[in-house]
């Protein structure tokens, strides 16, 4: 008597085809090609604002030519000292956590400690000009 075997792996492709893409309308699909010639210096261009928008050189240059947005939501620079005060606060609330599952008892210092971490809040909410909490 032969044993038979199941293959995961067939019905792992059958579940895949079932869970594809969907097809694309008529109008939609890009299958008109439109070719260009740019100098070394362009292409060299055309790839720098690519990868500094996030987006590959194709996207780009259809984007660019079309009149749509190939920019970015601006992403501003967090402060390097308030990121540390941040994370000193966060050992601090680790720390008093282990403390406590070994039975100390710490309730004013988690006071002072959630008093210290609304005042670095309200800082970094001011700073990225936004309403304070």
């Amino acid at each position: 008597m032969v044993a038979r075997l199941a293959f995961p792996c067939v019905a792992a492709k059958e579940e895949a085809r079932d869970m594809a893409r969907p097809m694309k309308q008529p109008d939609e699909k890009r299958d008109q090609r439109f070719n260009l010639r740019l100098t070394l210096a362009e292409i060299e261009h055309l790839r720098r604002e690519a990868h500094r928008a996030g987006i590959n050189p194709h996207d780009y240059a259809r984007r660019r030519s079309l009149g749509a947005s190939t920019a970015l939501p601006s992403r501003r620079r967090s402060d390097p000292a308030l990121i540390s005060e941040l994370n000193r606060i966060g050992v601090n609330v680790n720390q008093l956590a282990r403390a406590m599952h070994m039975g100390t008892e710490f309730s004013g210092s988690w006071e002072a400690l959630a008093d210290e971490l609304r005042d670095v809040l309200t800082r970094l909410v001011r700073s990225d000009g936004s309403k304070a909490p």
